[in-house]
Order: C-alpha cells, then sequence, then structure tokens
C-alpha cells in the first residue's frame, strides 16, 4: 500500500471522527427546500382542503405535536428554526429584537456578533454550495448574515414569494433554500384562528408548496430534494405568544430525498430541530452551542428510536361556562348577587372534579361535578377530568368576580391614539380621545367597537384595597406591551411589540389603599390585556372589582 494511500485514508479517518454526521447513509439527498409557513397549526392542516401537504405527510415523515419555543412569537421561533438553539442561547426572546439592540446576549458568535445559523454553517463548510433565503416577512431577514446566502430577497407577498423561489429553485438549482410565508399568520391576526377565512389561507398555502415542488421536477432535482414543512407558531384568537397547545404545536413534515415513506415521527421534535436535521441530511457538523438534535429515525436506513418515555395520550380539560374569551381564564365580572357556573365534558371518558379557591384538584380534596352550581362571592375554581381516580387532563380554571349592583365603576381609564408604535409611549405629547370609568383593568371594557382598535394607547388607575400587610406580586399579560406601576413606582415592565406574554414583579404592601396605574399599548392585529395578583391568603387572579375603588 502506497505511503499517498495510507495518509489519504488517515485522513478520513480522522475527518470521520471529528464529524459526527459522517455515518453510513442509505440515501442520497443533493439539495434541501426548508418551507416555514407563519401562524400555520396542526389544525389548520387537519380542517383545511391541502392536498400537498396531505400527500407529503402520507409519503413522507411527520408530527402534527412538533413544538415551538417560548415565547410562540414569530422572531425566537424563526430564529430557533434555523439556529438550532432556543432563546437563552441565542437571545432573540422578543419581536423587538434587533442585531445591535437587545439585552440578552448570544452565548457564543461569529464574525458578525451574531449566533451562528444553518445558513452559517453552509457558508463555513461547504463554501462552493448555492444557499438561499426568500422570505415574505422583512423581519426574516434581519435573523440571519447577508453574507451566509448567496441569494438574499424579501419578496414582500406570498405570491410574489412563491414566484422568486420558483424562479430561483429552476436557475440555480441551489443546495439550500429557505422560503417563508406570511399571509397565513396574517389570516389569523385580522379574522381568527379557526375562522374559514384562516382555513381558506393554509389552502392556498398549500397551494403555493404544489408549486415549489413543481419547480423542482422542471429544474430535474426532484429526485434528490429533501423538503421539510414546518410553522413558527400556532395561533389562539386573534394572536399567539402564550403557552397554549393551539400557540406552541406546530407541524413538522419531511418529504422527498432519503426520507421514509409514511413514517410517523412519535420522537419528540422542536423548532430547534430543524437546522440540525438540514445539517445530517447534508453532512454538516453542528456547533456544540446547539442544542438541537436531527430526527433521524424519519431517514432511510435508520432505525426508529426505542422510547422509554412516549408523548401522553392528550384528553382535553374541561369548560367552564361562561367562557371569557381567549387567554383568560372562564368567568367574568358580574354585577349582581350570584352566577350560576356550567361546566361540560368534551371528551366521551371521564368525570368532571373540581374545587373551589386556590386548590390543585385531587381525588381526596375535589368534588365531583354533577349539575350548574352557584356562587355568590369571589371566587376561583380549578377543575379537571379524571378517570380511574386520576387526574388525565390539563386543569383549567374559572375566574368569577361578583360585586355589588350598586357599586361605582372603581377604574377610570384614558384612551390615547398615537403611530407608529413598538413601544409605549411619552405620555406628556398625547391627549387622550376617550375617557372613563369600568368595572375592572379591561382591555374588552375599555376599547369598544366604536373607539380605535390599533396604534392605541389605553391607561388604567383605580385604588387597590390591601386587607393584609405582606408581600405582594403583580402580574400582566398582555399583546401588546403593557407597564404597572403601585404608588408611581414601576413593578411591572412588559413593554415592546409582542404576542401575548406574561411578566411580574413584586413589592412590600401595607394594609389600606394603593394607586394601581395600568398603561398598554396596541400596535395592530390582535391584542389582549389582563391583570392580576396574589398575596397572603390571596391566590393569583384577576384582580377583582371587589377589591378596587376610584380616589
Amino acid at each position: 500500500m502506497s505511503f499517498v494511500l495510507v495518509l489519504a485514508i488517515g485522513i478520513l479517518s480522522l475527518w470521520s471522527c471529528a464529524n459526527p454526521y459522517m455515518e453510513k447513509r442509505d440515501f442520497e439527498i443533493q439539495h434541501i427546500i426548508v418551507i416555514g409557513i407563519d401562524g400555520m397549526s396542526p389544525n389548520g392542516i387537519q380542517k383545511a382542503d391541502t392536498p400537498t401537504l396531505d400527500s407529503m405527510i402520507q409519503e413522507g415523515a411527520a408530527t402534527m405535536h412538533a413544538r415551538s419555543v417560548l415565547p410562540s412569537s414569530s422572531s425566537p421561533n424563526w430564529a430557533s428554526m434555523i439556529m438550532g438553539a432556543d432563546t437563552e442561547q441565542h437571545g432573540i426572546t422578543s419581536n423587538g429584537w434587533e442585531k445591535f439592540d437587545h439585552q440578552l446576549p448570544p452565548v457564543v458568535v461569529t464574525q458578525y456578533r451574531t449566533f451562528p445559523t444553518i445558513f452559517t454553517l453552509f457558508k463555513d463548510q461547504q463554501p462552493e454550495a448555492l444557499v438561499g433565503a426568500i422570505y415574505d416577512w422583512d423581519g426574516f431577514g434581519r435573523l440571519f448574515e447577508k453574507a451566509d446566502v448567496d441569494f438574499d430577497i424579501d419578496g414582500d407577498h406570498e405570491d410574489k414569494t412563491t414566484q422568486e423561489a420558483v424562479n430561483y429553485i429552476q436557475e440555480h438549482t441551489p443546495k439550500f433554500t429557505f422560503i417563508h410565508l406570511d399571509h397565513v399568520d396574517h389570516a389569523g391576526h385580522a379574522q381568527g384562528h379557526g375562522s374559514p377565512e384562516y382555513y381558506r389561507s393554509v389552502e392556498k398555502a398549500d397551494s403555493l408548496i404544489a408549486k415549489i415542488v413543481k419547480a423542482t421536477k422542471d429544474a430535474g432535482i426532484f429526485e434528490t430534494t429533501m423538503f421539510i414543512v414546518s410553522a413558527d407558531h400556532g395561533g389562539l384568537g386573534f394572536g399567539h405568544g402564550g403557552e397554549s397547545l393551539a400557540e406552541m404545536e406546530i407541524p413538522f413534515i419531511l418529504y422527498g430525498a432519503g426520507i421514509k415513506k409514511g413514517y410517523n415521527i412519535e420522537e419528540t421534535v422542536y423548532q430547534y430541530d430543524n437546522a440540525p436535521t438540514v445539517a445530517y441530511a447534508m453532512g454538516l457538523q453542528t456547533p456544540q452551542a446547539w442544542i438541537g438534535r436531527p430526527v433521524k429515525g424519519a431517514f432511510l436506513g435508520n432505525e426508529a428510536p426505542k422510547l422509554t418515555y412516549k408523548p401522553k395520550e392528550q384528553i382535553t380539560q374541561p369548560k367552564i361556562l361562561p367562557d371569557a374569551g381567549y387567554f383568560e381564564p372562564a368567568g367574568g365580572v358580574f354585577k349582581m348577587d350570584s352566577v350560576a357556573v356550567v361546566m361540560q365534558n368534551p371528551n366521551t371518558i371521564g368525570e368532571i372534579r373540581y374545587t373551589i379557591g386556590n386548590t390543585f384538584p385531587t381525588l381526596e380534596n375535589s368534588k365531583v361535578y354533577e349539575d350548574t352550581f352557584y356562587l355568590n362571592q369571589t371566587s376561583i375554581i380549578k377543575a379537571g377530568i379524571f378517570q380511574n381516580d386520576q387526574l388525565v387532563s390539563t386543569v383549567t380554571e374559572g375566574s368569577f368576580r361578583i360585586v355589588s349592583e350598586s357599586k361605582e365603576d372603581p377604574v377610570k381609564f384614558q384612551v390615547y391614539q398615537a403611530s407608529g408604535m413598538e413601544k409605549l409611549p411619552d405620555f406628556t405629547s398625547l391627549n387622550s380621545t376617550y375617557e372613563g370609568y369600568i368595572t375592572e383593568f379591561s382591555h374588552k371594557l375599555a376599547l369598544t367597537d366604536d373607539m380605535p382598535q390599533e396604534q392605541v394607547v389605553v391607561v388604567f388607575e383605580s385604588y387597590l384595597e390591601v386587607l393584609k400587610d405582606g408581600t405582594y406580586r403583580f402580574f400582566t399579560n398582555s399583546d401588546d406591551g403593557s407597564k404597572l406601576y403601585i404608588n408611581g413606582i414601576e413593578i411591572v415592565d412588559n413593554d415592546g411589540d409582542h404576542g401575548v406574554r406574561e411578566r411580574s414583579g413584586s413589592l412590600e404592601l401595607s394594609k389600606g389603599k394603593h394607586l394601581v396605574r395600568v398603561e398598554f399599548f396596541n400596535g395592530g392585529g390582535g391584542y389582549h390585556l389582563d391583570v392580576k395578583y396574589a398575596g397572603p391568603d390571596i391566590p393569583k387572579q384577576i384582580i377583582p372589582a371587589n377589591q378596587l375603588y376610584r380616589g
């Protein structure tokens, strides 16, 4: 054996040891196309007419239970999708992030001072590969370095974006293409997730995906192309950003070259597994700072992983009526002596058991729900589905705030209009356009149909009666930003352009009345606000109207 051959074998062995993805393969993948549909939930695919996606699922590998990262907002999730890491690593924690304007620095950086993306890996390890990013939302373009891609275009509309992608694929047959489409998210914000318009937007996404697949056939690369179709988040009502499954679960579909047919992905898949899966398919070495893992079981020649712990079958939590709407507990505020509580079991199995107060329902401390019952004072209800004496669902909560009919509305509110808001404005330059009194800190009570709904700010003030000295924690849960002040001191900073997100802060309060001020804005799209507190002998709850007073 010649010295040159021995040296070559030695170098190859060293490379194989250094690169964990240099494994024996039963597949050949020469091109990869990732198609990300902003705001497309599994529900959207399941209920809309989606022949292309249905075919990809049947002929490929898929799960409808992949998970977004928190918060379930666009920027953190698109970043995690292309960076193989979570918000804690890459530092893109909200839609307000900018390259040189953020609070949490990335754990590692490239020469451009940003966290490495899948585009970076191609640039560093396969510099000869043609790589393109084509996106509908211009915010996606700030998440990666332009120097890492050969083709970068903001399509500005789903049809134009798709056509740009088709042209690029047919003309250049790139090794890796990332395509972002935004119109499904627009429909969710404008008409609501689960609305007929939302499902029609998913159907349009399906037709656009079909055009992209056809482009690979026309370019003669279909047989060697692997596709990934996924989303950044789902949605609930007119928004997203929270922790519900409707917001957190996303589809993850692998299709084409190298992928098993009809494979049901049972292993857990997270948003940050997308880029490592691309890296695995292309033999790229991932950085140590990435935490994602490739979904190896979906590839030809690989065994399905043996799962010690398997996904739990989801039993739907009970429904408590009256329903208060999205992002807040059932119940509401009632000016009456008593209110009826109704519960429903949406499953065909189990029974509803509930508690009144801050107690988590167990078999020992809960009651079986049998029929409508009445509350005559402010109360919290927690309920779950029990089967074989075990809690088998998540727990749902109801918050019933009962206030005397004779009590005057205690919360003063003022509405302001501004423009171009990405955070709360300076109020010294604004004049209120509406003002009045309402029962509690509520976006629904303040922003009625005859008032502006976008580029609007609301300021609430009321005095909270504290019955006992101690430490109190306050929470705002809002879309977009909010702040909370007690006696003029900022306690909660939840400002910025973001989806539904909760932030909190605490302080010591003495017995007596204390001024609570809440500032809230909505830049555009869906919006929400609820304000909660917890304290000595007080479970976390929406601040009840019976504890609020005018000055």
